[in-house]
């Protein structure tokens, strides 16, 4: 490793439960300025057992719990190599997020699974994981992860956004930099159209429902200020309950809630 030159595997395991995605990127500084090159992307399907305990985690008994963070870590592990030999891949630093079973910030609580020692026994590189911990400890949300990355690597922007299981956006302004989760977002159109809605078709066959749009709008969440964050159980509480209360994911109405759904987070309140 030479400096200001890192080869990286980035590894993230989405809400969604798709797949594992590996990416291999070179990143270099040249007069103060980072630049990268994603050189070589895959997506790896869980093996439906896996994912099974993965959506069920937070179900877990503390042993359970134990020994999936285990599993999840060799499995990791033995992915992440498979991938650099497949590709006879040079690699200084591999990069976990690992899977999030729990985001509960305001208690101090964030956890993501795949054990570092258990991914670190395939590698011959130093293994990264445990991002949020360190702010969650200090007070912070733990989330948005991407803000600095959104700084240092696309900088020309005045701002940035992420659509992803919950869609996040990030500003930098006077070099101050403010990023907040912004909603809920394919983690809520998985659960009406699993896997996916391709090209939004189906949700573009729908009509607004405007009595949902409006619950959906009047969560306190979005009248708070940043630094704000959200996790699955935020959804499960406050979004789930509204979209069963209209039967979005049933016959016609999934349509509708997909439709209504997407307008929402389109037209959410600053």
């Amino acid at each position: 490793m030479t400096e200001g030159y890192y080869r990286v595997v980035g590894v993230m395991s989405g809400s969604s439960l798709d797949g594992l995605d590996l990416a291999y990127c070179e990143f270099r500084l040249e007069n103060a300025q980072w630049h990268y090159h994603l050189d070589i992307a895959e997506t790896i399907d869980y093996p439906e057992i896996l994912k099974r305990r993965l959506r069920n985690a937070k179900t877990f008994t503390g042993l359970r719990l134990a020994l999936l963070n285990t599993d999840y870590g060799h499995f990791l592990g033995q992915e992440i190599q498979k991938f650099i030999e497949k590709n006879a891949l040079t690699v200084d630093l591999v990069s976990v997020h690992g899977h999030t079973v729990f985001h509960q910030p305001e208690k101090r609580l964030t956890l993501q699974i795949g054990d570092g020692a258990a991914i670190a026994r395939y590698m011959k590189c130093p293994v990264v994981t445990e991002f949020r911990n360190i702010d969650v400890a200090l007070g912070g949300q733990g989330a948005p992860l991407v803000p600095i990355g959104d700084k240092l690597l696309f900088g020309d922007n005045d701002f940035h956004l992420n659509l992803g299981g919950i869609a996040n956006i990030s500003l930098t302004k006077d070099d101050k930099i403010t990023a907040f989760d912004v909603c809920v977002c394919n983690m809520a159109l998985n659960y009406l159209l699993p896997p996916f809605d391709k090209d939004g078709v189906f949700a573009s066959s729908g009509q607004l429902n405007n009595k949902l749009l409006e619950h959906l709008n009047g969560l306190d969440f979005f009248t708070k200020q940043p630094p704000k964050s959200l996790g699955a159980e935020w959804f499960e509480t406050n979004v789930l309950p509204i979209l069963d209360q209209f039967k979005c994911s049933t016959g016609r109405q999934i349509a509708y809630g997909l439709r209504t759904y997407c307008v929402a987070n389109f037209n959410r309140r600053k």
